[in-house]
This record gives structure tokens, C-alpha cells and sequence, in this order.
């Protein structure tokens, strides 16, 4: 018999996705996920089940993720040599780049490569507990596998994970499940899924997502540098810029080698130091 209702539920979300009807409470809602949010509040044990199979999980966002792409079969990107489906501009750029040869990125510990960034990253991660900015995973929230610099960092954002987020947070996005403060964030965020770049350079035919990528990218144009030394007086297009530049004064040197703890000022020049570094 229960067989019988989720097969007759599986057609119903394949075919239309309309509106569903809680046996509960009889409230109404529009869509598969929403639904399985809305049944999650009845049963009051944090997990989400997916409406059409036995799917579980704790995760807003992987209940989201499992019924668009499994049942809904939704798709933002489709590969035109082979049809594979992809929600993220990035990772589907990568995948294409596969059927032409051109792509791989290496580990910067051990040099192995990789067609995909997630890839490097869980490797990096679980073999050499280093991050693709070359950062050590001491202070690394457990939640979310996001990763900081200095323990009072980690400490602030472990208080994000205290609060309901979808309270909280309340605008939704529909294809990975996450929550933004408002709804100007979240079409930010959804740019993210779609490619979107709205913002065109005057001079030349890059477009970015965010009007500060364009503001930023049109200073190496026009050679404007707001951003001054206090120490020095040299200018800076860039408020990162500015900062490396003052560790120089200050000997400040926040960016340390895992192999050899020799302190850098900069992400970049440690990344470059650990590819040659022996320990």
C-alpha cells in the first residue's frame, strides 16, 4: 500500500510539481521542497525525508539538491558534448573543458592533478589538511568545513550555526537550499548559479557578477590608486593591496608554511613558497 501512495506521489512531482496538500494540517505548498520543509516541522527531529523515496538527511540544503537534481532532473547547464547536467556555472565550465583536454588543477603539496577544484580540495583537505588558499585547518568549523586564520574568527561564526537559520535567514535560494538575510544578498548569490554578470568593463569585454569586481578590475585602466601607505605614502587600486603591503612595515606575517612554519604576508607568495618548500 505504501509502495502503491509513493509511486502515485513520484509521478505526481515528475509530471506537474503543482501544489501539495499536508495530511496533517491540509496547508498548502508549492513545491517538493517546500514540502519536505513543512513535513519536517511535524515530525520535529531536524530531518528532512524526501517526499518521493526514502531519502534522508539533516541538511536544508541537501534536500533541496537531492529533489531537483534526482526526481526534478533541474538543470541550469547542460554540456553540449556529452548532455550532462550541471547547477553551477563553474563546475560546468570545468566538465567541458575535460572533453577538450585543457583542464587540471595540482595539489600544492604533493603535485598530483585534478580535472575538478572539489576534487583538489577534498584531497587536500583530508591528506595534507591544507586548503586550496594554502590555509592549515586549525581553526576549521565542523559544521560546515569552513576554515579561518585565528580561533576568535571560528568562534564568531560558530554562533551562525546557534540560531535557526531559516528564521534567521529567511530568504531561500531554490536550488542549493541556502538562506541569505535579504533578498538583494540572495540575488547576489543566485549569480552564482546562473553566470549572470550585469556589470560590463568600460574598457574592455570582461563582465562581472558584483558592481565592486568592476570597480576594482577598471582601476587597472585607469590607474586610479585611492588607497595610501601611512608608513610610506605608496598607493594601492586595492584595499588588499594596501594591506600586504603594510605587513612589510608592521613584520607582520599571518600566512604560515605547514612544512616548514616560515610566515609570509600574503596567500600568494605562500602559496608559490610551498610548491618548492621540502620542510
Amino acid at each position: 500500500m505504501e509502495f502503491a501512495k509513493r509511486t502515485k506521489m513520484r509521478e505526481h512531482f515528475l509530471m506537474h510539481e503543482e501544489k501539495f496538500t499536508c495530511e496533517v494540517c491540509n496547508e498548502v505548498q508549492y513545491s517538493a521542497y517546500r514540502y519536505s520543509l513543512h513535513l519536517s516541522e511535524h515530525s520535529g527531529d531536524g530531518k528532512y525525508t524526501c517526499p518521493i523515496c526514502r531519502y534522508v538527511t539533516m541538511r536544508k540544503h541537501s534536500i533541496a539538491k537531492h529533489i531537483n537534481t534526482i526526481h526534478l532532473r533541474k538543470y541550469l547547464y547542460y554540456c553540449k558534448h556529452c548532455g550532462k547536467g550541471f547547477h553551477d556555472v563553474v563546475t560546468y565550465t570545468e566538465h567541458e573543458k575535460l572533453h577538450v583536454g585543457t583542464n587540471s588543477v595540482t595539489c600544492v603539496v604533493c603535485q598530483k592533478q585534478f580535472s575538478y577544484t572539489r576534487n583538489l580540495t577534498l584531497h587536500q583537505t583530508r591528506y595534507h589538511r591544507v586548503t586550496t588558499i594554502d590555509v592549515k585547518l586549525e581553526n576549521q568549523c565542523h559544521i560546515c568545513k569552513k576554515s579561518y586564520s585565528k580561533s576568535s574568527t571560528l568562534k564568531n561564526h560558530m554562533r551562525s550555526h546557534e540560531v535557526n537559520t531559516s528564521k534567521a535567514r529567511p530568504h531561500l535560494c531554490e536550488w542549493c537550499g541556502k538562506h541569505f538575510n535579504d533578498k538583494g544578498t540572495l540575488n547576489h548569490h543566485n549569480r552564482i548559479h546562473t553566470g549572470y554578470k550585469p556589470y560590463k568593463c568600460s574598457y574592455c569585454e570582461k563582465a562581472f557578477s558584483r558592481k565592486g569586481y568592476l570597480v576594482l578590475h577598471e582601476r587597472t585602466h585607469s590607474g586610479e590608486k585611492p588607497y595610501c601607505c601611512d608608513h610610506c605614502g605608496k598607493r594601492f587600486n586595492q584595499p588588499t593591496s594596501l594591506r600586504v603591503h603594510v605587513r612589510s612595515h608592521t613584520g607582520e606575517r599571518p600566512y604560515s608554511c605547514h612544512l616548514c612554519n616560515h610566515g609570509f604576508t600574503s596567500k600568494s607568495t605562500l602559496k608559490n613558497h610551498v610548491i618548492s618548500c621540502s620542510g
